[in-house]
């Protein structure tokens, strides 16, 4: 009598196989969603441009048809600027990991838009302008990138530009503002503007400064989301000027 082929064998390799497929694709998934995918873009954005203003600082950093005390503010925007780009390549090296983020497209794109957009200056022109409003806009711009380098050290580790919750700081300017960083670039970007204006330059700051706010309010309701101390911590300060809004 012929007995009947066992089905354990054969029956039992597909599944396992399929198994070994989905355990894969798994530990894959979990693999893609540790990798900062920000820190990858941005990391050789970032060094490219801090070559690219250490070029200009050292080479083309003069500006020969300026008055004397323009002439150094100028330098002195640009040093700043350099070190802005230095610090943000760290501390985008450095940072802790994200603990949540804000999901969807919108958000991510207003990030990257608010970041890259004034970069359009660079090929826009503008008018000439008396001496006494080039050097407002100049002070205005040595200003702002001051202010924005302190607060892009006072985030230290925290520092992103997408919205995501890592910590909440409340020293230095985080002290009276919630966003003193965008606070210091829309200062710096003013001033770019009244140096050489142009109604394309005026319509990027407008364009900036409405997605600046639109990122702040999102990345505030991230926090309040993760962070239980954050509710205190919006109640005493004010989004963008101390005391006023």
């Amino acid at each position: 009598m012929i007995e009947p082929t066992s089905p354990k064998l054969t029956d039992t390799l597909p599944a396992r196989s399929s198994d070994a497929r989905r355990s894969r694709v798994m530990r894959l998934r979990e693999q893609l969603r540790t990798v900062d995918v920000e820190r990858l873009i941005l990391v050789p954005i970032m060094v490219f441009l801090l070559f690219v203003t250490s070029f200009t600082l050292f080479v083309g950093g003069r500006n020969d048809g300026a008055s004397g005390i323009v002439d150094y503010l100028h330098l002195a925007y640009l040093i700043l600027l350099t070190a802005f780009y230095l610090v943000a390549v760290l501390l985008l090296i450095i940072r802790t990991p994200a603990k949540a983020r804000r999901r969807g497209i919108a958000p991510t794109a207003a990030a990257y838009a608010g970041t890259f957009l004034p970069f359009l200056f660079a090929f826009l022109g503008g008018s000439d302008v008396p001496p006494g409003i080039e050097l407002f806009a100049v002070v205005l711009m040595a200003l702002g990138m001051t202010f924005s380098v302190y607060s892009l050290v006072t985030l230290g580790r925290s520092f992103g530009v997408e919205a995501k919750v890592r910590n909440l700081v409340q020293h230095g300017p985080y002290r009276f503002i919630r966003n003193p960083l965008y606070v210091g670039e829309m200062i710096t970007l003013t001033g770019a503007v009244c140096f050489s204006p142009s109604w394309a330059k005026l319509g990027i700051l407008i364009l900036v400064g409405a997605i600046q706010v639109y990122r702040a309010i999102q990345e505030e309701r991230l926090l309040e989301e993760h962070i239980p101390e954050y509710a205190a911590y919006k109640l005493r300060t004010k989004r963008f000027v101390p005391g006023l809004f």
